[in-house]
């Protein structure tokens, strides 16, 4: 599995043949893969995802690309949305900027490209789409898999204070803004919708299938005194859709304070 020019032509070739479908495939390094690398790993549909409707952050062009327009998406995840009609120009800008992507460091944001054996950590989840005027858009969403000691399992991977909902890759899907979760949630989050109409938030602790969750339970109960049978569901579900933003950002390789943005301007400039 290779994320390469290869690879965006068999999505180009995609939408070219069903162009009322997106498709995308899941990034070729471990950790931000998100899927078995032995494997291309392609999905589409006919749906828009929430990250297809995200607003533009900002707006910028390349000399090499005068007919294609990029944007920065205000999204969680760090995301180039490029626009032509041209196959060939969009194709050669994405390749462009996936090979700059893949040697850029910086250190100020903990990106770094490689290891000093050549390992590779940084790469990108693409996705096609067609507009309704007929342009070719595509989202590439900058991927870097470096661990450390604090974050084991990915610096740019759901955190360890999120794991009680979501300690898997982020993967295509969850990368546009749907959340793919464990199955085990159907019984955990039950159980503490139980716990929580019951006022019962020591024993969150001492149920086997609620102790991980016991602590984001209780900010629950805290903001939402007026929980009941009716509202519980609703309230819970919400409380899951605040990690799974969290777990979006933790994914972003540059944030959205000070020193992300100045970061992420660094890299478009070396467009």
């Amino acid at each position: 599995m290779h994320i390469d020019r290869n690879a965006l032509e068999h999505l180009l070739d995609f939408v070219d043949l069903l162009p009322h479908y997106f498709i995308g495939s899941n990034a070729d390094l471990p950790i931000v893969g998100g899927s078995i690398l032995s494997h291309d790993h392609y999905q589409g549909g006919d749906h828009v995802f929430p990250m297809m409707r995200a607003e533009s952050d900002q707006t910028f062009s390349m000399l090499r690309y005068p007919n294609v327009r990029g944007e920065v998406l205000r999204w969680p995840l760090s995301v180039l949305r490029l626009r032509s009609g041209d196959r060939g120009e969009i194709l050669n800008t994405c390749v462009h900027v996936i090979d700059t992507w893949r040697c850029w460091s910086d250190e100020s944001v903990g990106v770094r490209a490689s290891e000093a054996d050549g390992t590779p950590h940084n790469t990108v989840t693409p996705v096609v789409r067609r507009t309704n005027s007929g342009d070719y858009e595509a989202y590439l969403t900058l991927r870097c898999n470096v661990t450390s000691e604090q974050n084991p399992l990915g610096d740019f991977h759901p955190h360890a204070q999120w794991h009680h909902i979501k300690r898997e890759n982020i993967g295509l899907i969850e990368v546009m803004g749907l959340a793919v979760l464990p199955a085990r949630l159907v019984r955990e989050l039950e159980a503490v919708k139980e716990h929580l109409l019951a006022g019962d938030l020591t024993g969150l602790d001492t149920d086997e299938l609620t102790a991980s969750h016991a602590e984001w339970a209780r900010q629950i109960a805290a903001s939402h005194p007026e929980i009941d049978t009716l509202s519980a569901d609703e309230i819970i579900r919400e409380g899951v859709g605040l990690v799974f933003g969290h777990v979006l950002e933790d994914a972003g390789v540059f944030k959205w304070d000070e020193m992300g943005r100045a970061a992420q301007r660094r890299f478009i400039e070396a467009l």
